[in-house]
């Protein structure tokens, strides 16, 4: 016995060896550069019609407050979204109700809560109560909707407040199904009927699932109508809350300025820009963050929430990258047809403590490029021969039909000894590996999404890209 008890011992012991180790590196990987110069976000003026989508409710106030607070000032016009009502935080919600078993009624009355705080901080920044529109969907289950969940006649069901469909009777659609298709359409509504000219969602890089899906849904519906649904000239940006220890330094300092983990920014250097906050602005907003009592009284959370509290804001430029059709004579078997191709997706570090550990045999980028109505993709990654991991690559596509949009997700994955793919649709090289895909619908939209996993060899997923949209000249 004493002999599994030291077994013990030091399993436990190597672990916490392994996880400080892994953190401190993670810690050192994302801490900013200290030479970085961020250019600053246009200037709000009167004509500004500034639409902030958040996927909980305090993001808004995180990433966003001074924007909001001084379009307001300046004349302008601001409508805030909000995905979910952050009903599905256990920790808040047994400190609200002070037990430890909760009801999924327990769960609605802190997304009503949380409602509640949300009005008290936005009143501080000027926002009317009309201009505020709570959407009701799961908190923790956006990205469920997004990948499994997507029509009307399966929806998801929170594991949290137990229903299908939002129960909240201040929700923007009425029990409004947990479906995709209904999130892209309250969304598309909204965007519709307020016209933004500027636009402001989560960062896709961000590791929480309801902000990167968040994201997805946004550029779903801004792409959608960007064919004719929204004004011209129409600026979107992201903002980013949770990756890592990010901010970095973390914690209340309040002459601390943000800046973008290093990772992101060695991958986008130019597209970071930064908002000036003026003391008496960051005062305001340290108000706005207070009125969110549920989540300061949960030490961890309040450490986050006041890192926010900065001389600046922190956003970052949306840039889509185009597809181009290649002639037919072109080999893209052929891994040197593609040394002039840009990757349409850069991936950088991921914050993942497994992936900390396993340096070899992630993604680093992908390239795409359509040929005879097929479209093709290149990923670069080293090591990938040596390596026994797993690629799943997701693509979303949208589609019309009799003036329906449709949605479909085709899910193919590959390694180095297996795939579901034909043998004549890939290509494997050391570092590298080329597949061509299925021919997508014959009214393929303009745009697509694609995102990749990596798992090792016991099945562990170690590092994924983004949500990335990729805009297909040919049409």
């Amino acid at each position: 016995m004493k002999r599994i008890y030291k077994i013990l011992y030091v399993i436990v012991g190597v672990s916490i060896i392994l996880y400080f180790i892994s953190s401190l590196y993670i810690y050192y990987q994302e801490k900013p550069e200290t030479d970085v110069l961020l250019q600053s976000l246009p200037v709000v003026q009167k004509q500004t019609r500034l639409l902030v989508v958040a996927p909980h409710c305090d993001d808004e106030t995180l990433g966003c407050a001074g924007v909001i607070h001084d379009v307001i000032e300046a004349g302008g016009q601001v409508m805030v979204v909000f995905m979910t009502n952050g009903d599905g935080f256990t920790v808040a919600t047994e400190e609200q109700f002070h037990r430890l078993f909760l009801t999924n009624e327990d769960y609605v009355n802190s997304g009503y809560a949380r409602q509640k705080e949300t009005l008290h901080a936005l009143h501080l920044l000027d926002v009317p109560e009309k201009q505020i529109a709570f959407l009701g969907f799961p908190d923790r289950g956006l990205r469920a909707i997004w990948s499994d969940y997507w029509n009307n006649s399966q929806p998801y069901q929170s594991r949290y407040t137990g229903s299908d469909h939002s129960p909240y009777t201040t929700s923007y659609q009425q029990n409004a199904p947990y479906t995709g298709e209904t999130v892209l359409n309250n969304l598309e509504q909204i965007m519709h009927t307020f016209q933004p000219n500027l636009i402001l969602a989560p960062h896709p890089a961000d590791e929480h699932p309801d902000h990167a899906s968040t994201w997805a849904f946004v550029v779903a519906a801004f792409m959608k109508l960007s064919k004719g649904g929204l004004e011209p000239g129409v600026n979107l940006y992201t903002y980013l809350i949770h990756r890592g220890d990010f901010p970095i330094p973390h914690g209340y300092k309040t002459d601390a300025l943000l800046s973008p983990p290093k990772p992101l920014y060695q991958t986008q250097p130019s597209s970071w820009l930064q908002y000036p906050i003026k003391s008496d602005m960051e005062a305001l907003k340290e108000q706005s963050i207070k009125e969110y009592v549920s989540q300061i009284r949960v030490p961890i959370m309040s450490s986050l929430l006041y890192s926010f509290i900065r001389k600046n804001e922190l956003f970052e430029e949306v840039h889509f990258p185009l597809i181009t059709q290649m002639p037919l004579d072109v080999d893209l078997r052929n891994l040197e047809t593609w040394s002039d191709q840009e990757p349409i997706l850069v991936n950088p570090l991921g914050v993942n403590l497994v992936g900390a550990l396993e340096p070899r045999g992630k993604i680093t980028s992908i390239s795409s490029c359509i040929q005879d109505n097929r479209i093709w993709m290149r990923f670069h990654i080293p090591g990938f021969s040596k390596k026994r991991n797993q690629y799943n690559v997701s693509i979303v596509t949208f589609s019309r039909t009799d003036n329906q949009m449709d949605r479909e997700m085709q899910v193919v994955y590959f390694s180095k000894a297996n795939t579901n793919l034909s043998p004549d649709n890939i290509v494997r090289y050391p570092d590298d590996v080329i597949i061509k895909i299925s021919s997508p619908p014959t009214k393929l939209d303009n745009f697509f999404f694609i995102r990749a996993e990596t798992k090792n060899q016991f099945g562990i997923m170690f590092n994924h890209t983004v949500w990335q949209p990729a805009v297909l000249t040919r049409f």
